[in-house]
């Protein structure tokens, strides 16, 4: 568990406390997702809040008739469906397991009491939202601008643990550029190394 304190405090530019964080996970139970397996479908109403604990998952959706990948979260990372944790409503995306994960969850209301309850723990909660916020618009600048050789190269150099745990076609549709491109692109690139 120390390990996953440790990146808990990376997330975000405030550090909580070591006992914030300690009641926080002390609300988590342990869910084990084997390679593919769901853990929120488009349309359930699913509000908890997610910590990676080990592993990497995937956010999707559909560009028409297309699955879209537009997200990876990393040991470390929180997330939850916006749309359920903030209003009830149904999830607009798709969150499934890159590889064999594992991932600590809290319920929507014991969040919501510890931000209530805990000072520190609200400021770390906000801090968490803004880094979000901000990665929004890093992802625009490093992932969604330039060639789609740029584009591999950010991600091989900002997201190393991607490219070898993840689904070629899945890094794929998430650099917007068919298997088939990404293949020749890593070609090309371990020829120049």
């Amino acid at each position: 568990m120390n390990t996953l304190k440790q990146r808990l405090k990376r997330e975000c530019s405030y550090t909580p406390a070591d006992d914030t964080l300690d009641r926080f996970l002390a609300l988590a139970h342990t869910i084990h997702l084997a390679q593919d397996e769901v853990l929120i479908h488009p349309g359930q109403n699913d509000s908890n809040v997610y910590v990676v604990k080990d592993g990497i998952v995937r956010f999707a959706d559909m560009n028409g008739e297309k699955e879209r990948t537009f997200a990876f979260a990393t040991p470390g990372t929180v997330f939850m469906s916006k749309h359920s944790f903030v209003k009830h409503l149904p999830s607009y995306y798709l969150v499934d397991a890159c590889c064999d994960s594992t991932l600590m969850a809290v319920k929507c209301d014991d969040f919501n009491a510890l931000v209530r309850e805990c000072t520190d723990f609200a400021v770390w909660s906000l801090h968490l939202a803004w880094e979000e916020l901000f990665f929004q618009e890093y992802k625009n600048v490093n992932v969604n601008n330039g060639t789609a050789k740029e584009r591999y190269l950010a991600l091989q150099k900002n997201r190393p643990e991607i490219i070898g745990r993840v689904y070629q076609k899945t890094i794929a549709s998430y650099l917007g550029i068919s298997p088939e491109y990404l293949c020749r692109l890593r070609k090309m690139h371990s020829q120049h190394k």
